[in-house]
């Protein structure tokens, strides 16, 4: 329901348990948002514009059907009016992610039981990858986000980061934003400079 002075918008089959998916009202830094579990997970930022709520930002954690590899990544600056069908939004990502930044050849991990670092992009003069330090992070889609600057390299250890892009023509990859608490669910935003304040570290 969106509230305002001058009366309520009410949006139905937002929330709710339905074939194993489980939607539910939640804040998100503050902000409320809606989360999405199930064999995958989702999650979506909203904002109010006039009598309608929009889907800013629409994040999907879930895992390559081709090579196991996890895809975690988000898309801002969507303004998307809010819909029952509201989901679609962030599938439709992770399909298109799957076939592009996360299609990386996986065999040297689970083949040839080789630690590899897989590029997903660049932020400026910032390297983002997915670290596969062995074969059993393979099988369990535990990645590590390991960046290189100009100064070196850092690795975020176990910690879940999405990698986050500005909606457009071409959508741009603009920050990291990185999960540091589940209840509440809290992200902290790290940019170009904040990257390359952490790559400082030899490299691997």
């Amino acid at each position: 329901m969106l509230r305002d002075g001058s009366g309520e918008v009410v949006y139905e089959n937002i929330t709710g348990n339905e074939y194993n998916v489980a939607r539910s009202l939640v804040d998100i830094n503050g902000i409320p948002a809606l989360l999405v579990l199930s064999r995958d997970s989702f999650y979506f930022t909203l904002l109010s514009r006039g009598k309608e709520i929009l889907i800013d930002c629409a994040y999907a954690d879930s895992r390559n059907n081709y090579n196991g590899a996890r895809m975690s990544a988000g898309t801002c600056g969507l303004n998307i009016p809010l819909s029952e069908d509201y989901v679609e939004v962030a599938q439709n990502n992770s399909n298109r992610w799957s076939s592009s930044i996360f299609s990386f050849d996986t065999s040297p991990v689970f083949k040839q039981k080789l630690a590899t670092n897989f590029l997903l992009g660049t932020i400026g003069d910032v390297e983002i990858y997915d670290r596969y330090a062995s074969e059993e992070a393979l099988e369990n889609a535990l990645p590590q986000k390991y960046i290189k600057g100009p100064s070196g390299c850092f690795g975020f250890k176990e910690a879940d980061v999405f990698l986050v892009f500005l909606n457009g023509g071409s959508p741009q990859l603009k920050y990291l934003d990185i999960l540091r608490s589940e209840e509440p669910i809290g992200f902290a935003r790290k940019t170009e400079d904040d990257l390359k304040k952490l790559a400082t570290d030899k490299c691997l």
